[in-house]
């Protein structure tokens, strides 16, 4: 045989070799070996420096970004609040060239990515992803994403629960708690704005640097999918759907192609499966907590009219299995985005025109509507990759229970034909005003809306206003989701001329964030400052648990004189 027929077949058997590999999925604990390169002592994780039995410390992830620091001239460092324990939360700031304020990042043109890990401490595999990815931005193989992106990432949200450990059955031998040092879950806080540290998020991150996307990462308990990752983006039916519409019908399908092309993992909705039933028939977000509600961080995102990923691994495997998968999915969304960052922001700077344009031509006749409530209904059948069985069985010898039962190692069975519950749809809807008016009293809750960045003035002389007053008929508690979630029951009035003295602050919400504004001031928002008992002092103060009152946020459609 001639050696050029036997250099070509030789090309072709190594052609089918290659793509062989890249075909390869990685099932139950597995990864591939070096994924994570070889990187000199100082740019080693704690995971890797330790076989991945143990977890990052605060003190060294500072440790660690101060190593960015001393070897990048394309770092700096947002301190973005200092811990009821007195421990800064930190995020890193990449760009090349480096940029050090909001203005810098503006002026370059290029999309803000935020990236944020250790909400939940005892879900620490993104915090570790995290770390290797900036090394791998910074000194490595990632660099050309700095060609089109700036990426903020905060590895290390929650450092008082990251600090605070307990032993673990599995590996990491120790993690953090759920909660910061006051038992907040910072994850609960993204409307009702309690906590020192999603304070700090907002006004030093949010507001400032307006990320056109955001990424959560978590990790759910002993589930019985397949997937190696989950993700989901808001579903707040009251958000612009085309940030929303984009993440869901044009990114998520993007990513789960490309992170099984080049990772070799099966990625897929964030939900779960009723576990009493086999075979399954519904894979839902309302079985994962995923919700309608604008309660969590990514969720609430938006309603800012911009783009957020949530995503979450099982609870069982291996730590090193896990990081792999946070690393894999955050990696294809940095490249998507380096390529396609700049259709996103249309999108999202669109998506603020709408609104503003929304409520300059439609408000005052009281035709714009939005909505209060929401649910979520099916997009049709699909097939679903599921184990039968993952049980959390004692190590004999020991009181610890595997993390990976031999059920869940290999490969899922494919369950054809469940629904796909993941579709938001508004349930119930109110009027859109042209704005609100707010008691000059009410100064505790303008604080918040600045917060949110939601603009708020300050009426220089008295006016009248035509428009709805909400009157409350019943004020009560319901227990929801470990919480006590205020409820109003009443009813709209429409009334004309009523006035207003000077000093009452007022949220004129031809504004980009007029969505949110609505979701936090309805009265009978699912989630909004009545449901999270911002309001609830204010209203007892004024007798609302004893009869009917009016509600104190004034709903305008017009201002009769100014």
């Amino acid at each position: 045989m001639k050696k050029s027929a036997i250099f070509c077949l030789a090309i072709f058997f190594f052609s089918l070799l290659s793509a062989a590999a890249a075909e390869k999925i990685y099932w139950g604990n597995d990864v591939p070996g070096g994924w994570n390169g070889s990187w000199p002592s100082k740019f080693l994780t704690v995971p890797e420096k330790t076989n991945y039995i143990r977890t990052t410390s605060s003190y060294e992830i500072q440790e660690f970004i101060n190593v960015l620091k001393w070897n990048s001239e394309n770092v700096s460092v947002i301190n973005m609040f200092t811990s009821g324990l007195r421990k800064v939360g930190s995020a890193v700031v990449m760009a090349n060239p480096r940029v050090t304020t909001p203005e810098e990042a503006r002026a370059s043109g290029k999309p803000v990515i935020y990236l944020q890990g250790n909400i939940h401490p005892p879900e620490a595999e993104a915090k570790e992803a995290l770390l290797m990815l900036m090394r791998d931005i910074l000194f490595g193989k990632k660099k050309y994403l700095l060609d089109n992106l700036i990426i903020i990432c905060c590895p290390c949200f929650n450092v008082d629960g990251n600090d605070t450990w307990s032993t673990n059955d599995g590996d990491p031998h120790l993690l953090g708690t759920r909660t910061n040092a006051l038992s907040f879950d910072l994850n609960r806080d993204a409307i009702k704005l309690e906590t020192i540290e999603v304070n700090g998020l907002y006004r030093n991150i949010f507001n400032r640097w307006d990320p056109v996307l955001i990424y959560d990462g978590h990790a759910m308990g002993r589930i019985r999918h397949g997937y190696a990752i989950v993700y989901a983006t808001s579903t707040v039916p009251a958000a612009h759907p085309e940030p929303r519409n984009y993440v869901f019908n044009t990114i998520f399908p993007a990513l789960r192609e490309s992170v099984r092309k080049s990772f070799g993992l099966e990625i897929f909705t964030h939900c779960d499966f009723d576990e009493e039933n086999w075979p399954p028939t519904v894979w839902s977000h309302d079985n994962a907590i995923w919700s309608t509600e604008a309660k969590f961080v990514a969720s609430a995102y938006g309603l800012r009219n911009r783009m957020s990923i949530l995503a979450e691994t099982p609870g069982y495997p291996k730590f090193e299995r896990k990081i792999y998968a946070h690393y894999a999915l955050i990696s294809e969304i940095l490249d998507y985005s380096a390529k396609h960052g700049q259709d996103m922001l249309k999108i999202c700077r669109d998506a603020d025109k709408d609104v503003v344009n929304q409520v300059m031509t439609r408000a005052e006749s009281g035709e714009l509507k939005n909505f209060v409530e929401g649910k979520y209904e099916s997009w049709g059948k699909i097939d679903l990759l599921a184990y039968k069985k993952n049980e959390g069985l004692f190590i004999p010898g020991t009181s610890v229970r595997a993390r990976t039962s031999p059920g869940a190692l290999g490969k899922p069975e494919l369950i054809p034909n469940v629904e796909h519950l993941t579709k938001p749809v508004g349930t119930r809807e109110a009027a859109v005003p042209r704005g609100y008016l707010i008691p000059a009293e009410m100064s505790f809750l303008v604080d918040k809306l600045r917060t949110h960045n939601i603009k708020v003035d300050v009426l220089e002389k008295p006016v009248k206003a035509a428009g709805e007053e909400f009157v409350i008929d019943k004020f009560m508690r319901i227990p929801t989701g470990g919480y006590q979630m205020g409820r109003l029951v009443g009813g709209f009035a429409k009334t004309s001329g009523k006035e207003f003295p000077a000093g009452t602050f007022r949220v004129d919400l031809a504004q980009p964030l007029a969505n949110l504004a609505f979701y936090c001031l309805e009265p009978q928002s699912a989630d909004g400052f009545v449901g999270w008992n911002v309001l609830t002092d204010y209203l007892i103060s004024i007798g609302a648990d004893k009869r009917s009152v009016v509600y104190p946020i004034y709903k305008y459609f017009k201002i009769l004189d100014q």
